[in-house]
């Protein structure tokens, strides 16, 4: 067996990650729930995201465990939209920046000219890894709860 400790690696989901990934959602807190809920996070959905022809989802693993999960989001649209989340023992180590900035460059290879996310106001972290990796604030919500962001590749 090959095996590389410190290994970070990046790539789309299989199905063969399905239950750690869920085992990864479920164990996140529940403010981390709060602000990061694409879809649900039952086994299904996670299945049929593996099948998905439009939508991108990507996992980040170190030592062969996977740390984060990320997507790139059409909702029948041309502009992807971005989310991601990092398991809670690897939160506020660096693995966000490197998880957004890796899937920004993936939108880039995908021939996408702009990648769209929307995050709460409150969510100071990940505001802060937004506007390092190059998003700019362009509105926010309806409700007023969360800011509007884009990047241009």
């Amino acid at each position: 067996m090959n095996f590389q400790k410190n290994s970070l690696i990046f790539r789309g989901i299989t199905e063969d990650d399905i239950d750690e990934l869920h085992s990864l959602l479920e164990s996140l807190s529940e403010y981390a729930k709060k602000v990061f809920h694409p879809h649900p996070f039952d086994l299904e959905t996670l299945k049929n995201n593996c099948k998905s022809k439009n939508d991108h989802y990507f996992v980040m693993t170190l030592d062969n465990k996977i740390i984060g999960y990320a997507m790139l989001r059409l909702f029948g649209y041309e502009i992807p939209s971005f989310g991601c989340c990092i398991r809670t023992e690897f939160q506020g180590k660096g693995y966000g920046l490197l998880l957004t900035k890796w899937t920004v460059e993936k939108a880039k290879k995908l021939n996408y000219k702009k990648v769209i996310l929307k995050t709460y106001k409150d969510n100071i972290p990940a505001m802060k890894i937004y506007k390092e990796a190059g998003f700019t604030i362009i509105g926010e919500t309806e409700d007023k709860k969360q800011y509007k962001m884009e990047i241009n590749l």
